[in-house]
């Protein structure tokens, strides 16, 4: 556990927190908006489904899965090796997907693609799916910690680390610990730029 705000792995048991928290995080991100506009019809209903049904995922195929101690703090990792979706959970997700995106989940499916296309395959890597604060918390700190909770342990360990950030506004957080920008890659069809970061072991 994080000693200065308290971060702890979190369980099935946490599902919903982690949707509520991280619905929270990316409800005005760049991606998030491009894929389910504001506006829309049930919107904030359907972003957190999308969150319960990713967590729920993460946890089934034993990927780790973080909060701080008032969960208002949330991250998703993947060990080395794991950070592809099985297919059983693609075919396992597609009807909620469906019924989550509708018209988009086309525009959604081919980003994904993109994104699977272009992630480091080599050398094996901890991947950091996602990490937010609840809107409320943020500038707190808390992002710093959940980081922490997981570099720390993989730099003694001698492993790198990979993400893509939806948001200019983390990349020098990310910076700040350790991560280096190795492309800006725009999404086809007009989609927002991500930037992807790469971490070697400090």
């Amino acid at each position: 556990m994080n000693a200065s705000i308290g971060v702890r792995r979190a369980t099935t048991a946490d599902i919903a927190t982690l949707a509520r928290t991280l619905s929270s995080a990316f409800r005005d991100d760049p991606v998030t908006n491009w894929l389910l506009p504001p506006g829309l019809p049930g919107r904030d209903r359907r972003l957190h489904q999308m969150w319960a049904r990713t967590v729920r995922a993460y946890l089934r195929n034993a990927k780790p899965a973080y909060l701080t101690a008032d969960g208002r703090g949330a991250a998703l990792w993947a060990p080395p090796g794991t950070w592809l979706p099985r297919n059983a959970d693609l075919v396992r997700d597609l009807l909620p997907m469906l019924a989550i995106f509708r018209g988009s989940l086309p525009r959604a499916s081919r980003m994904q693609t993109q994104i699977v296309a272009a992630h480091p395959r080599h050398p094996k890597h901890w991947y950091l799916f996602a990490i937010g604060t609840h809107l409320d918390a943020q500038g707190q700190g808390l992002g710093t910690a959940l980081l922490r909770e997981v570099l720390d342990r993989i730099d003694l360990a001698g492993e790198p680390a990979y993400l893509e950030s939806s948001n200019v506004r983390n990349v020098p957080l990310y910076e700040r610990h350790g991560f280096t920008v190795v492309e800006e890659m725009t999404i086809d069809g007009g989609g927002p730029t991500m930037w992807r970061m790469w971490r070697d072991p400090q």
